[in-house]
């Protein structure tokens, strides 16, 4: 990978322009590219959960899973599950975490938590994650870990 700089004088004070160059796009590029995206935004070293008179700090990386049930989103880590309120959407956004990917419209994994994936009959898949949890991958969000996992 060579790396070089230009200077160019008709970009404002404060901005910025990148261009990644190669042969074809690949998963490094898009890996890259969303780096570049958010390098700014650092995922948090803890994040608080609030669940009915607690407030949980945990590491990011512990999370295994995250889902939701009924109003509840659930956080799963591996010494407990931690029922709080929200929307998915919203804390995986808070996570700032790549490692984190949607898996269905109720459900989001942590990847480095994911042990293996098998094949459902719905034409999915189920997520074989630490703990012996397990989550549905709908056929939507597939293509998307797919990708992610660079399968």
């Amino acid at each position: 990978m060579e790396i070089h700089f230009q200077q160019n004088e008709h970009l404002k004070d404060g901005e910025t322009e990148i261009t990644l160059s190669a042969k074809t796009r690949s998963l490094e590029i898009d890996e890259l590219i969303e780096y570049l995206k958010n390098y700014r935004s650092m995922p948090p070293a803890v994040m608080p959960f609030k669940s009915d008179d607690h407030v949980y700090l945990i590491n990011p990386d512990n999370i295994i899973l995250i889902d939701v049930s009924g109003n509840d989103l659930n956080v799963y880590t591996p010494e407990r599950v931690i029922p709080t309120k929200g929307r998915l959407y919203a804390l995986i956004d808070r996570l700032k975490n790549p490692n984190f990917i949607q898996v269905s419209k109720h459900a989001a994994v942590n990847i480095n938590h994911l042990q293996s994936l098998e094949a459902s009959f719905t034409g999915g898949m189920t997520a074989i994650l630490t703990g012996k949890l397990k989550t549905d991958i709908s056929r939507k969000y597939l293509g998307d870990l797919e990708h992610r996992l660079g399968l």
